[in-house]
């Protein structure tokens, strides 16, 4: 009964993507521009066998080259179990039980396995495993984290030896080149607990927008947002694109407002932090030291002159804990009402044209980090020199 429910659900994929393709396929031989939904051939519109049958070998095409990157990537997604310790009753000794589940991706760098989740996955835990692809329940330790960012790398405890996993790579400039709203992508993970067997969930789905910015507890900056289903459990879990490229680390989705108090399920709107902010800060996460995000302490918005340009972030708060403040504070730094027109970093120009630029810029720098600010008070240019601070643990 299970191979037949396959056979047709394959069946029903191909039969779709046929028609999409034959459409195309007409389209393009007619070079008119594609037909609207009205005038889209009705279900009995009548196609030719060879239309067809030419329709339906490429769709077919499309459909193994869309299992074969699943089977390449779901090797390296993992289920992430949060054990904490609880009493079965008043006197009785503390026991381990499963209190959370999430999802993570196993990554590689420098010859050495690593595990990536989000911070909210590992949250109030005594003991940490993961279950890979291969069913091995395997004991994990939180190594280090960027709490405002979510992001959280995970060590195996024992290193894995024969495994069918090699990790993968964490390389913004090879895995986000061409990202674009309509790019199809691939969400794996273990949504409501479902992968703890070993077999990780597989959606699919296409990319609705770039660079979101999503506030809280834990930011996500340039985030990507997308529709492949993502739900409870999802969190932590790697985003894919099509050639099984590691683009991104699924973390929240949209509530819909009119569910309050409901479990969240998925609404069609997820988001994933990005792997270049990942990559960013890497090489500290997987250091001996703590890793810490810089922090500037301000809040912005975008100004705009009088022609609607985007033209700066106009500082619009400043936080008590914020380097601008205290015994940094001059009569040069910046304050409340300047606009921020780009930072320099180690010799390297970011133009701010955006609070959302502001945000991006700050969002890849580490604690203790010197920045040269450049804003406009009025009409003069000023330039102030800052140390990042940390947010404290």
């Amino acid at each position: 009964m299970r191979m037949a429910s396959r056979r047709i659900v394959l069946g029903t994929s191909c039969l779709l993507l046929a028609g999409l393709v034959l459409l195309g396929a007409r389209a393009s031989a007619d070079e008119t521009p594609p037909p609207k939904v009205a005038d889209a051939p009705a279900a009995g519109a009548s196609v030719s066998a060879e239309e067809y049958e030419e329709a339906l070998e490429r769709a077919e095409g499309i459909e193994a080259g869309l299992m074969k990157s699943v089977a390449k990537v779901r090797i390296n997604s993992v289920a992430v179990l949060n054990l904490q310790r609880r009493r079965p009753a008043p006197k009785a000794e503390p026991i381990l039980m499963t209190a959370g589940t999430g999802s993570g991706v196993i990554i590689k760098y420098r010859s050495k396995l690593w595990i990536l989740t989000n911070v909210h996955v590992t949250a109030r835990h005594h003991e940490l495993q993961v279950v890979t692809h291969d069913a091995v329940v395997r004991d994990v330790e939180l190594h280090d984290s960027i709490p405002e960012y979510d992001i959280a790398l995970l060590r195996f405890k024992a290193k894995p030896k024969r495994v069918a996993f090699r990790g993968v790579p964490v390389a913004a400039r090879n895995s986000e080149r061409g990202l674009k709203a309509g790019t199809w992508v691939i969400a794996t993970g273990s949504p409501f607990g479902l992968g703890q067997d070993g077999r990780c969930v597989t959606t699919l789905g296409v990319i609705s927008g770039l660079d979101r910015f999503l506030g809280g507890q834990y930011q996500y900056v340039g985030a990507i947002q997308h529709d492949a289903e993502v739900n409870p459990g999802n969190s932590g879990g790697p985003l894919w694109d099509l050639k099984g490229k590691f683009i991104g680390i699924n973390g929240k989705i949209a509530m819909n407002p009119a569910l309050r108090g409901a479990r969240p399920t998925s609404t069609g709107a997820a988001f994933s932090l990005p792997v270049h902010q990942v990559e960013a800060h890497l090489k500290r996460l997987v250091g001996d030291g703590d890793a810490e995000a810089g922090y500037l302490g301000v809040d912005a918005e975008t100004a705009k002159d009088k022609n609607g340009k985007s033209v700066g972030a106009k500082i619009t708060a400043i936080n008590r804990r914020s380097p601008l403040q205290g015994r940094n504070a001059s009569a040069t730094s910046p304050k409340v009402g300047d606009v921020i027109l780009s930072l320099s970093v180690k010799g390297s120009l970011k133009r701010v044209y955006t609070a959302s630029d502001l945000r991006e810029h700050l969002s890849l720098l580490p604690a203790l980090q010197e920045i040269r600010i450049r804003y406009k008070r009025g009409k003069r240019t000023h330039y102030f020199k800052v140390v990042l601070a940390d947010r404290g643990r």
